[in-house]
């Protein structure tokens, strides 16, 4: 019973080690491992990048270009619509938005409820075109960004 239950327990552990090796994989929570943090941590980089057969230096590398287009598609804002029509709609690149902002001003209430409603979702139309765009440039970006870095680290 006990080498039972010991087998289960290490059976248990493996299995939070894998489930932590996909969450730092995604989440960017294994960057930035510096010399005096704690083994485990690096093991887990390590063995992560050797998963996806990659050195420590590209996971990481590819983990803060990750961030970095994150950061930039959250940063971003566009706006649709017309401000003489007096509806238009902010957002960020994220889909779905963290930051949305509908404005209808005096203007846009008078058009009457069937054309303001036609106004503002052509307002998000033009916002989502908008931040697709952003976020395309974003992407384009990481990768120039991931190619400059690899080329100093001689990869490429």
């Amino acid at each position: 019973q006990q080498q039972q239950q010991q087998q289960q327990q290490q059976q248990q552990q493996q299995q939070q080690q894998q489930k932590s090796v996909c969450l730092d994989m995604f989440s960017g929570g294994a960057l930035d491992v510096e010399e005096e943090e704690d083994d485990e941590k690096r093991a887990q980089i390590e063995q992560t990048a050797k998963a996806m057969g990659m050195t420590v230096e590209e996971y990481q590398l590819g983990m803060n270009a990750r961030l970095r287009m994150e950061d930039a598609i959250s940063e971003l804002r566009v706006v649709g619509g017309d401000v003489s029509t007096g509806v238009t709609v902010e957002k960020d690149g994220n889909m779905p938005p963290r930051h949305l902002v509908v404005t209808v001003t005096e203007e846009g209430k008078g058009m009457g409820k069937a054309r303001l409603e036609k106004a503002i979702v052509e307002a998000l139309k033009g916002a989502n075109e908008k931040s697709k765009v952003g976020r395309d440039e974003a992407q384009k970006e990481m990768m120039t960004y991931i190619s400059g870095e690899m080329k100093k680290m001689g990869g490429m």
